[in-house]
């Protein structure tokens, strides 16, 4: 039944997405386990206490594990079903819509134009959306999260052919890592991070009680997954056979940010790993087109230590002046 309609697929995974927003921060018995074995591994010796230690980890990223399945499920089912270039605006624009909505009612819920005394900003309703947490906030992210799928499905209808995907997906880890590094989501990060938390689908603390976001996954990571997504579908590239691929670069990628192992990811950067080991025997390239498009990896490549040097921050210097302590935050995003 669920290959003969996606939607009844689609509709499972964002139904195993809302539980997994109730269910997790709840799953005190988890963090209660990785602390317990992380305190038994202090009194053996070093082998079983590396086993221990090991098992404590896999255990605290069960829930990253289980949240990268369904949200690359989602992407996936909805690359599915079948769209025109009307009906995918629509889902676009109805997407955005809800989102906007959903964003009125919670900052109508949180009282924030009652304490400030005056109509909000949209800057100051992102800060509010991206802080005050309700069971109405897992439905807006979910808007999020379709916008931007529709919006890279809108996208992957202007990919005529099956060869265009490798180009699409190498310059677009080429601008992810600059973006992530140097570029736009490097300074909102900085300067705005309240818009960056209001528009990146954050995976939460287990056992934390409440919702708490450990990491995100930025809109433009769902864009490129969902312009993959549907370009294999359509060309018959063995869907099922990237979305493993995806699922299992993008989930190491997203264990490593949230153990700490990475500072954050350009995780474009990932899937186009991804998508060209899952992909390499689906392109039918000539050899002028693998020798250009070996030219071209290898242009990108060098030219990355260039533009990492050409938008480093610039050091102020001057007087030393006492200021108060920034606020730290501990959300690490994937893109």
């Amino acid at each position: 039944m669920f290959k003969k309609s996606p939607v009844l697929p689609l509709a499972a995974v964002v139904l195993a997405y809302l539980v997994l927003w109730l269910v997790v921060p709840k799953a005190t018995f988890l963090p209660t386990a990785v602390n317990w074995l992380l305190k038994s591994s202090s009194h053996l010796h070093k082998a079983p206490a590396i086993a221990l230690q090991t098992l404590a980890l896999l255990i605290m990223s069960i829930p990253t594990i289980i949240f990268m399945a369904i949200q690359i499920g989602i992407v996936y089912c909805f690359a599915r079903i079948k769209m025109d270039f009307p009906r995918t605006l629509l889902a676009f624009a109805a997407s955005l819509g809800c989102a906007y909505g959903l964003m009125s009612v919670i900052v109508w819920q949180s009282g924030a134009v009652k304490i400030v005394h005056r109509a909000l900003t949209f800057r100051e309703k992102l800060f509010v959306v991206g802080n005050h947490i309700t069971p109405i906030t897992m439905f807006y992210f979910i808007c999020i999260m379709a916008a931007a799928i529709s919006l890279g499905y809108l996208v992957s209808l202007r990919v005529k052919d099956r060869n265009l995907l490798l180009p699409v997906v190498m310059f677009a880890a080429y601008i992810d890592f600059w973006t992530v590094t140097r570029g736009p989501v490097s300074h909102m990060m900085k300067k705005a991070p309240e818009v960056v938390n209001a528009v990146s689908t954050p995976i939460p603390h287990a056992g934390a009680g409440a919702f708490m976001p450990a990491t995100m996954i930025g809109p433009g990571d769902f864009i490129f997954m969902a312009l993959v997504f549907a370009v294999v579908h359509r060309f018959a590239m063995r869907p099922s056979h990237n979305y493993w691929f995806v699922f299992g670069a993008m989930t190491i990628g997203m264990l490593a940010v949230s153990i700490g192992l990475l500072p954050m990811l350009p995780a474009l950067m990932v899937l186009a790993i991804a998508v060209v080991g899952a992909n390499w025997r689906s392109f039918k390239l000539s050899r002028e087109e693998k020798i250009s498009t070996a030219v071209v990896g290898l242009l990108l490549l060098a030219s990355l230590p260039i533009i990492w040097s050409a938008f480093k921050p610039q050091v102020k210097s001057g007087p030393m002046k006492n200021h108060a302590p920034a606020q730290v935050s501990h959300q690490k995003p994937s893109s």
